[in-house]
């Protein structure tokens, strides 16, 4: 599956989550290398390595991203 958001196109292993918020913008999971990058609305970008598919999930599913400890402590 390839996606064409925020002026970039993903790659077949990869995931991108619309986030709506004030400061992200997406969020992109590569399932190979398990690489997870948080895009923000300004251009900027964070990526993380070594994040497993269950701990994204985790992610994703706690209340807004912002406010998740885990997400603010590695990737932010």
């Amino acid at each position: 599956m390839i996606l064409k958001t925020s002026g970039q196109i993903s790659e077949p292993d990869e995931f991108v989550f619309p986030v709506h918020t004030r400061t992200i913008a997406e969020i992109r999971y590569g399932m190979l290398n398990q690489v997870m990058t948080v895009v923000y609305h300004d251009g900027r970008s964070r990526t993380t390595t070594g994040i497993q598919g269950p701990a994204m999930l985790k992610i994703l599913a706690q209340r807004p991203l912002e406010r998740s400890p885990f997400l603010l402590q590695t990737v932010i």
